[in-house]
This record gives C-alpha cells, structure tokens and sequence, in this order.
C-alpha cells in the first residue's frame, strides 16, 4: 500500500494503491493530508468515526475526501490515520485519527479545497486496487 502524486496543469492528482479498496481509499486520505502538513508531525489524539454514501465508488471516494475536509476545517484539525471499517460499493464506515492544529507544531503546508471529480478512478489494476483524482489546491 502507498499514495503517489500525479501531474495535472494547475492542481494535483492524488492516488492512493492498496492491496485491496480498503487500503487505496485509506492512502489517497493519507495523500490528501500529506499535501497540507507534514503528516508525521501530526499525532493520533483523538478519534472520529466518519460515515459517507455514494452511488458507486467514485461517488463515494469524493464523499470521502470531501468529509475529511469538511472535518478538518470545522474542527481546525489534521489526521495522520486512516483506518476503513467497512466498505461497500455505496457506503464507507471508518475511524480517523488526529489532532487540533498547532502552528508551534504542524508544519503546514498547501491548502486543499475540494476534491474534484476531474480524472476521478476507483479500479482494481493488475491485482491492486486504485483510488484516484485531482484536488484542487
């Protein structure tokens, strides 16, 4: 399992690559968060649960991202840990792992607004499982 970036002309693609669709949803958040602080900074304090529906996987892959960002920005938070509880075609259940940002501590870096629906991919791929899409920074 690992995330990767990938070149897009004014944003950043993310992908997150897993054994299995549980695995590449949980990288591409790792991903997500790598671009706004330097993850490994960031401590596993506190615990969340997070519940998201989709139509289908891409549905539900921008649910996700979108979520987390949604979490991060109204309780002024980052996450380092993401673990999926369940998964299913149309719905995520998962618990995060974080804290509340501390400039002191939290090297931050890019700002992410959205995840976009722009080169948006959820696939199994030569016996791994593929999470992909451009955010917009």
């Amino acid at each position: 399992m690992s995330y990767e970036y990938f070149e897009h002309r004014a944003d950043i693609g993310i992908r997150g690559i897993g054994e299995n669709i549980k695995e590449a949803f949980e990288q591409i958040a790792m991903a997500l968060f790598a671009i706004m602080v330097e993850i490994q900074e960031v401590e596993k304090k506190e615990i969340e649960k997070v519940t998201v529906e989709g139509l289908d996987y891409e549905e539900l892959l921008i649910a996700w991202l979108s979520e987390l960002l949604y979490l991060k920005d109204v309780g002024n938070k980052m996450y380092s840990k993401f673990h999926i509880l369940e998964i299913e075609k149309t719905s995520l259940n998962a618990e995060i792992l974080g804290e509340k940002i501390d400039l002191k501590k939290h090297k931050l870096k890019l700002e992410v607004k959205a995840a976009t629906w722009t080169q948006l991919e959820v696939k199994r791929f030569n016996n791994k499982w593929i999470a992909q899409c451009v955010v917009d920074v």
